[in-house]
């Protein structure tokens, strides 16, 4: 009776190890698989956009509740003073931020000259962005009044 019950939570065990395993491994491919596709997106730089023409043109109500929801998300990303500089972590970066806003935020990451990058945020006029350059990190926060906040890391050897 001993020998089942050890052999049964020896089992058990197995299976518990075998999914914790499983999960990091699916988890490791999907970073990977993110990664892939910002460099992918990278190489399409090139997006066409065109413009609404007067009849394709619509008016979406925006709900204050969601303008006050970015606004509150966007001043808990200043208070964080996040500093990641690392590019194959700006997807993480993203997700993370665009999990908390409301449903209609747009995003995007933008990958520049000179190793420079930022996360791009909107939600109908209001805006954050997240922009690591050579001298610094700095946000941008436009609110739902039209008012731009500013918070800036620069580095110390960028004195110019």
């Amino acid at each position: 009776m001993i020998k089942i019950l050890v052999w049964l939570c020896l089992l058990i065990g197995c299976i518990g190890l075998w999914k914790i395993f499983l999960k990091f491994y699916i988890n490791q491919h999907y970073q990977q698989f993110k990664i892939k596709q910002l460099a992918d997106m990278d190489k399409t730089a090139a997006i066409s956009t065109k413009p609404l023409s007067i009849h394709e043109a619509r008016i979406d109500e925006v709900e204050e509740y969601e303008q006050q929801l970015f606004d509150g998300v966007c001043q808990i990303f200043f208070e964080r003073e996040l500093t990641e500089r690392n590019l194959s972590q700006a997807i993480v970066v993203q997700e993370d931020v665009l999990r908390k806003m409301p449903a209609k935020t747009q995003t995007q990451i933008r990958k520049l000259d000179l190793g420079e990058w930022s996360i791009y945020w909107t939600f109908y006029d209001q805006s954050l962005e997240y922009y690591v350059g050579r001298y610094g990190v700095f946000y941008t926060h436009v609110d739902r009044f039209g008012e731009e906040h500013k918070f800036e890391m620069k580095d110390e050897h960028s004195h110019v």
